[in-house]
């Protein structure tokens, strides 16, 4: 019958349309999840170390987990303005697929930097759907997709610069805040930097509790979150681009206020319970107060949106908008990508996959412990030499403070001279020697950082300047292959003291590069203390066989790719005693002459590390030899923040010389 047959031919033509429905859904999903993979071989590298840092610092990085999730639903808003455009395959897009891969490779085997390989990522991603999808669609997804640099970890050098000047606010902030509540509830404060100490009147005296020590040489904590949060809200609640950007701007101030409250939360929780100001608590009130942060930028977009009232567009107008374009025919961006393009853009990134794969090869990427061959902590340098001897009793940090240091293996001593030497001089000093070994992620933290933070004022620019020392006992290392010898073509070993040192006459090979015409080199940095006297700091680092005198240049130094291993050793030197950053140079140099060698014996003989003979990777029963440094000597490259800058007199600790 007629009727029948049209019933049938419309069943039919529906199970054609079905099939054909689901044969795409299944190729859009198994293209996507091909893509997703070969993406993920090709930036692994990434995404562990991402994971790594965002899970071991949660306050700072932690909600780098969720920015993937935010981009995917920013996308899923903005439907109406993809559907607005018309997709198709662009072949230029795989110019930034390639430029992404490229730069990742750079800097994962040139120039090791974990943030710059996370932006070429993002490069990557918008290459990808540029290529698939075509110009209309990849402008309405580029919003989105620049979100996802969010989610990757900022160099703690570029973070630090940026935020540790906003720390300083944040701390004056706190200090308002918590005497205004100290007026209400009895208790003092104090602030020297970003230094806070409570003062409370109990009935066994005035107690003292130290806010902020242990990250006074950081920046603010949670700026980038609070900038994710604000990038977040202007996208979905502003309508206009001056909203969005007056938005963004306001993230600053926000983080500001929010660090306030948070230092202030942590002051009264000391006065109630020191413990529950310590451990995870800084974590937890920094997420809680996300919460409060996303409600002050909800009430900035309300204001905003009044200011000015814009005429609502219609839909299609909207979308128009949003693309820069109208819709035109063409393949929906629901509709999944060609088979061409897909295999196209699939092998160039399992191509990419395996040229980085291959290239690897023979490079060390993860870097191994190490530790001196006789397992010589810093601790055990002598506390008397020929001219020296130590006065009071080692500074020992507090928990929290060692784990900003980054590593157990310090020492932070205070030297006198015992007789004056040909200047009629008996200067006294602050030494701080710290060894770091393994993955070194971060910059160390030194006393133009640190100092600042402590209260101190900066007196002037850093210089670098060569440390004097007596050469004359130092000898040619005949034995070393000229190749590892350096420039001058001779390496130089000194002997430690035969009557103060524990390895009396010992010979310790010296870095490449050091000579009688070659010195140390030292970052010489002047600071002005309250009572209108100077303070000299100074510092250098040994590292793989190398020194360096700027904390900048001391990863590209330790972090070799041609090694196994990486670790360096820093010696800051500490004064009130100079009048010059000369006359600083000449007593450090004094007091490093005498203690050269027992510092050399703290870190690996780079040559045995070089040839190979050394370290053994098991003893004769199949034990690690080092298994103690893993709990021992954490991994890590931070400071430890400076002391209060009352506590300088001569012959005292100087104020943050463990820096």
């Amino acid at each position: 019958m007629p009727g029948g047959e049209a019933v049938t031919t419309f069943q039919s033509e529906t199970v054609h349309r079905a099939s054909g429905l689901d044969a795409s859904r299944a190729w859009a999903i198994g293209s996507g999840v091909a893509l997703l993979v070969a993406f993920v071989a090709v930036f692994w590298r990434w995404f562990e170390v991402q994971h790594k840092l965002s899970w071991s610092a949660k306050e700072d990085w932690g909600h780098a987990y969720l920015i993937p999730l935010i981009s995917c639903w920013l996308l899923w808003r903005r439907r109406e303005a993809l559907s607005a455009a018309s997709a198709k395959a662009f072949w230029l897009g795989l110019v930034p697929v390639m430029f992404g891969m490229a730069g990742y490779a750079f800097f994962v085997l040139g120039v090791v930097n974990h943030m710059a390989q996370g932006f070429c990522g993002v490069i990557a991603v918008y290459g990808i759907v540029l290529t698939l999808y075509g110009p209309a669609i990849a402008r309405a997804a580029f919003l989105p997709i620049a979100y996802l640099a969010l989610g990757v970890t900022i160099s703690t050098q570029i973070m630090t610069e940026i935020t540790f000047s906003l720390q300083l606010i944040a701390s004056q902030g706190s200090w308002v805040m918590l005497s205004a509540l100290g007026a209400l509830f009895d208790f003092g404060v104090e602030v020297d930097g970003n230094n806070l100490t409570i003062l409370q009147q109990t009935a066994t005296g005035l107690v003292e509790h130290p806010l902020n020590v242990a990250e006074a040489c950081s920046g603010m904590r949670m700026v980038v979150a609070f900038y994710a949060l604000a990038c977040a809200v202007a996208l979905v609640a502003c309508r206009a681009w001056w909203q969005r950007i007056a938005t963004v701007l306001l993230a600053g101030p926000v983080a500001i206020l929010m660090n306030m409250v948070r230092v202030t939360v942590l002051g009264v929780m000391t006065l109630i319970d020191p413990e529950l100001a310590a451990g995870d608590a800084h974590t937890l009130i920094g997420t809680v107060l996300l919460v409060p942060s996303l409600l002050l930028f909800l009430a900035v977009v309300w204001a905003l949106n009044r200011i000015v009232r814009d005429e609502p567009l219609a839909e299609g107008d909207a979308a128009a908008k949003a693309t820069g374009a109208v819709a035109v025919s063409g393949r929906s961006w629901r509709a999944a990508p060609g088979f061409v393009s897909v295999g196209v853009t699939l092998v160039v990134l399992l191509v990419g996959a395996a040229w980085i794969t291959v290239s690897l090869r023979g490079v060390h990427l993860t870097k191994s412990e190490i530790y001196a061959e006789d397992e010589s902590q810093v601790r055990s340098i002598p506390t008397e030499t020929e001219s020296w001897t130590q006065i009071g009793p080692d500074l020992l940090a507090s928990k929290e403070v060692v784990e900003a240091l980054g590593t157990e293996n310090y020492l932070s001593r205070n030297y006198v001279r015992k007789t004056p030497d040909d200047r009629g001089r008996t200067p006294q000093v602050q030494l701080h020697v710290a060894y770091y070994t393994g993955m070194i992620e971060t910059v160390p933290h030194v006393p133009e950082r640190c100092f600042v933070g402590g209260g101190m004022q900066k007196g002037g620019a850093m210089v670098v300047l060569g440390v004097p020392m007596d050469t004359s006992d130092w000898r040619v290392d005949e034995s070393v292959p000229a190749a590892l010898a350096g420039s001058s073509g001779e390496l130089y070993e000194v002997a430690t003291s035969r009557r103060h040192s524990d390895a009396r006459g010992r010979r310790v090979r010296l870095p490449r590069g050091i000579g009688p015409d070659e010195p140390f080199e030292m970052a010489v940095s002047e600071f002005l203390l309250p009572d209108d006297r100077r303070l000299y700091a100074g510092y250098f680092f040994v590292a793989n066989g190398g020194t360096v005198a700027r904390a900048e240049g001391v990863r590209l130094l330790a972090f070799d790719l041609r090694s196994d291993y990486a670790y360096y050793m820093k010696v800051q030197v500490t004064t009130a005693d100079a009048a010059s950053a000369e006359e600083f140079v000449e007593i450090s140099g004094d007091l490093l002459d005498e203690l050269i060698a027992e510092l050399m014996r703290c870190v690996p003989d780079w040559v045995e590390v070089e040839l190979g003979n050394y370290p053994a990777s098991a003893d004769e029963g199949g034990n690690d030899r080092h298994a103690w440094g893993a709990s021992r000597a954490p991994v890590g490259g931070s400071g430890i923040a400076a002391e209060r800058k009352s506590g300088w007199t001569s012959g005292a600790a100087a104020p943050g010389a463990r820096g």
